[in-house]
């Protein structure tokens, strides 16, 4: 089995920075839905203050770890732990209720009956509809914390969708937890909104100070809010790192392509280079077989040339320049670069491409 790159956090013990402190660990989990496999052996550590990103492609399992986490699912196989402590393992669970997680579902699922305050209290709800003694302080506390002011006798109708978060994220942090968990926060928010909403919503959870797990499809969105993340496929984790190592040297072609902008070319690699239709790029120490060619935004100039090898076959004003999508003469696909001025279709140019701005891997 492939060894993938797993950097983990460097964080302290609370009040011990010496003392490396995992706060949520799930270790080798695996999940079938009948004959399909959700998740194949995944695992991930976040630990205290730290918001740890699950980022990949719908259907590759990051919902149903977050879900296992939190005891919504049925542990199948592997462990959850919680500050060294045994949550779940195959037949032997704490109850959902009990474990000292919050969960922040994708579409909040406040009550519509009920006001912010009540929504917010309904978190220190215990028992038979028994609530815990000072509830009235502590839905205070959230709705200053959350910077909810004024807005404690709305209904949730009343709230924009930034609002309506920052309820639900109220809600699950009223309780103190020592994780709290989030399922693609921004799916009903508007895209306009979602820039200021991920700044706001990433200081919050940082004054938190607790382990924070996201859930995300968006890269934007990754690497705008996680100290980490990690990048999913077909239920595994491939990589976890930084997104500065993540730029830096990336161990998949999922860590070079997080990055807006990025491009990716096939071919074939044999003898130590990667042959593609818009050049030949090193490829020393792979073996032969396909692979992936990742090109990252501004890898790629292009100059006129009557007899350049790559013909203009489209473009877009994307401001302040052009974007010039190129066709080669011998092979498939396409290759966007940027010109300052509006390019002719039909036009012929030749490229240069920066060998420090290409990711080369095998193709498995």
């Amino acid at each position: 089995m492939r060894n993938y790159a797993i950097s983990k956090p460097v964080f302290g013990k609370k009040n011990d920075p010496a003392t490396l402190y995992m706060s949520l660990h799930l270790r080798d989990i695996s999940h079938d839905f009948g004959a399909t496999a959700a998740v194949a052996g995944a695992g991930f550590e976040a630990a205290d203050g730290e918001i740890l990103c699950l980022f990949g492609p719908s259907g590759c399992g990051k919902t149903t770890l977050l879900r296992i986490a939190a005891g919504l699912e049925s542990l199948q196989s592997g462990e959850v732990l919680l500050d060294g402590d045994l949550l779940a393992s195959p037949g032997n669970e704490t109850p959902p209720e009990r474990r000292p997680i919050g969960f922040v579902f994708q579409d909040f699922v406040l009550f519509p009956h009920m006001t912010v305050e009540k929504n917010i209290a309904f978190g220190l709800a215990s028992g038979a509809g028994r609530k815990e003694k000072n509830a009235t302080e502590k839905v205070a506390v959230q709705i200053e914390a959350m910077e909810l002011n004024g807005l404690a006798r709305r209904y949730p109708h009343e709230l924009s969708g930034g609002q309506q978060q920052r309820v639900a994220l109220a809600r699950a942090l009223i309780r103190e937890p020592r994780a709290l968990l989030l399922d693609e926060p921004f799916a009903s928010i508007d895209a306009a909104l979602r820039r200021q909403l991920r700044e706001d919503l990433r200081r919050m959870l940082k004054e938190q100070n607790v382990a924070v797990v996201l859930v995300t499809h968006d890269p934007e969105e990754a690497l705008a809010l996680g100290d980490r993340i990690a990048l999913m496929r077909a239920g595994r984790i491939v990589e976890i790192a930084s997104p500065a190592a993540l730029y830096k040297k990336p161990a998949t072609p999922e860590g070079a392509m997080i990055f807006p902008g990025s491009q990716i070319l096939s071919g074939p690699i044999d003898k130590g280079t990667l042959a593609s239709p818009f050049g030949v790029f090193a490829a020393p120490g792979l073996r032969a077989g396909p692979g992936l060619a990742i090109l990252r935004d501004g890898a790629v100039g292009a100059s006129r040339d009557k007899g350049g090898a790559y013909e203009i076959v489209d473009s877009r004003f994307v401001g302040p320049g052009w974007a010039a999508y190129l066709s080669s003469t011998i092979g498939s696909g396409v290759l966007r670069v940027a010109m300052a001025e509006k390019p002719r279709i039909g036009a012929t140019v030749s490229i240069d491409i920066q060998a420090s701005s290409i990711f080369i891997f095998e193709n498995q």
